[in-house]
């Protein structure tokens, strides 16, 4: 199935990644997007790899897991579905995927790539310079949900599991 353009030119911009694009940029970045279709089971991404694309979800459902250290138990995180978007962090650092996705409902997703932000920021700065910060604006946004689900944490449990809890490990 072909991308809808016209479609995909209303609804981009209902996510808050591409808010506020000129129309230009808007056509060139629906351009970019590579359409996927999986169906229940399926995994998108898979924690511990290196990843080159973040994805938006157009129709359907995903969960986003994540593996503990001993690789026995997999904890589900968050649930996702249309309009909503993960994989962003690939587009701005080089380490490998924090969580697994996996598909829940059958889905239609489309990826934007670390190779097509770099082509955006060669042929329209101004684009390419929105979306980092609606990128910025949204992890911004999600490091303070975080920030609240941890200072609840902390107030569930005793000052000294508090201190472990917040404060990252100091490896030496």
């Amino acid at each position: 199935m072909a991308k809808e353009t016209s479609d995909l030119r209303t609804w981009l911009p209902s996510i808050a990644l591409f808010g506020g694009l000129e129309e230009p940029t808007l056509k060139r970045v629906i351009a970019m997007l590579g359409e996927h279709h999986f169906e229940p089971g399926a995994e998108i991404c898979k924690q511990g790899e290196a990843g080159r694309a973040m994805f938006l979800i157009r129709s359907g459902e995903v969960i986003v897991c994540r593996d503990d250290d001993q690789g026995g138990h997999r904890r589900k995180l968050v649930r996702m579905g249309s309009g909503e978007f993960f994989g962003e962090m690939t587009l701005i650092d080089i380490q490998k995927r924090s969580a697994s996705v996996i598909v829940e409902k059958p889905s239609v997703v489309f990826s934007f790539g670390n190779r097509d932000l770099y082509k955006l920021y060669q042929e329209d700065t101004a684009g390419y310079v929105m979306i980092l910060q609606n990128l910025c604006r949204e992890l911004s946004r999600r490091l303070r949900v975080t920030n609240n689900r941890l200072h609840s944490l902390a107030n569930e449990v005793d000052e000294e599991d508090t201190r472990t809890l917040i404060r990252p490990a100091i490896k030496g």
